[in-house]
């Protein structure tokens, strides 16, 4: 286990959380049960962003498809999976738009009948969260709506996600505040040196709409078509830690909090291979990105990495497939500080994206 990540999440988490993370770290670390689960009920998106992997598939990710579930598919994957559901604490139904299913709040139910404690994290791009699913949204036991909004003007987030509608990204924050759902809400802004300098001003528009939580990434680069525009390198970013030092200050001024990513690469590992991924076709693999044959762009080297698949939940037991010598052998490296082949070009595994981020409140 990465000691140094240990002692940075043992003094960060409050004290009146200790004993149900001593629990679900029992659970997931001693008995080997999955805490999440991400079901990939949807590998597809309503936004055709350039900077984002899926639209890769079908040309450079030649076994890349995309897909939504229905409803008997998902039923038939749910039974297979039952046995880590009843152990599960948290469940996403894509790293996608999942409010592009349909079916997606029946599936919801589905899992609840099966673990009535079952909580769902939520990502959105906004573009779906009408009213009508923001109500069905309420009903649920919904821990965090987490909302992409890469910047602060209308012109910098409309450049950056292909066909977003910045009007109605802040509808959505309203119809949020509306429903008494607001306190669920953080944002995610994607940092790249067309945004970065947003960000201080960036921490009071978002005080000012009653979010109190943002998530910082930096800009993952596959195909090379955005290199040049992440803020990382491998001597780090002054100009950028600057940003953030400020964006900090308002932070801590107005009682909100941020989770930086780092600017120096540093073998960090990468938190995804914790999750029990399972695609659409049943296929289990360490995160998204290695289920398919993904290219990673890495300081202007390209690397496809070969999808990583352990096994398939229509063919063996899902818990067995968690458990296996390979699955636990790549958990091992990533909590070792170690990086796998397949990941040694993924910024996530370096500190500079979603994993292992900075917290300041």
């Amino acid at each position: 286990m990465n000691t140094k990540y240990l002692r940075y999440k043992l003094f960060n988490t409050p004290l009146s959380e200790y004993y149900a993370r001593v629990k679900t770290g029992y659970k997931h670390y001693i008995q080997n049960y999955p805490t999440t689960i991400l079901l990939q009920t949807v590998t597809a998106c309503n936004l055709p962003c350039t900077h984002c992997f899926i639209n890769n598939f079908g040309k450079e990710i030649v076994d890349g498809k995309k897909n939504i579930m229905v409803m008997k598919d998902f039923n038939m994957l749910l039974g297979k999976i039952e046995k880590a559901v009843k152990h599960a604490e948290y469940m996403n139904f894509s790293s996608f738009e999942a409010l592009l299913n349909k079916h997606l709040f029946e599936m919801m139910e589905a899992v609840l009948a099966i673990n009535p404690k079952m909580k769902f994290p939520f990502l959105s791009n906004a573009m779906l969260l009408t009213p009508e699913n923001i109500a069905k949204l309420k009903k649920m036991p919904i821990t965090e709506i987490n909302i992409s909004l890469d910047g602060l003007r209308k012109e910098t987030v409309e450049a950056f996600k292909t066909g977003v509608d910045h009007s109605k990204i802040l509808e959505a924050f309203r119809n949020l505040e509306k429903e008494g759902m607001i306190d669920k809400v953080a944002v995610t802004f994607v940092a790249h040196k067309q945004n970065i300098g947003e960000l201080p001003d960036y921490v009071d528009f978002v005080h000012s709409l009653n979010i109190k939580r943002i998530y910082v990434n930096n800009l993952m680069s596959f195909t090379g078509l955005h290199k040049g525009r992440y803020l990382y390198s491998p001597t780090g970013n002054a100009y950028a830690e600057n940003i953030f030092k400020e964006a900090v200050q308002r932070i801590r001024k107005n009682g909100m909090e941020i989770w930086l990513p780092g600017m120096i690469p540093e073998v960090t590992g990468c938190t995804q291979p914790e999750v029990l991924f399972i695609n659409y076709n049943g296929d289990v693999a360490p995160c998204d990105y290695l289920a398919v044959s993904t290219p990673f762009e890495y300081f202007g080297d390209v690397q496809i990495s070969k999808p990583v698949i352990y096994g398939n939940v229509y063919k063996d037991d899902v818990l067995a497939i968690y458990r296996s010598k390979r699955a636990d052998e790549f958990r091992k490296m990533h909590r070792a500080n170690s990086l796998p082949p397949e990941c040694s070009h993924c910024i996530d595994g370096y500190g500079l994206m979603c994993s292992k981020r900075r917290l300041f409140k």
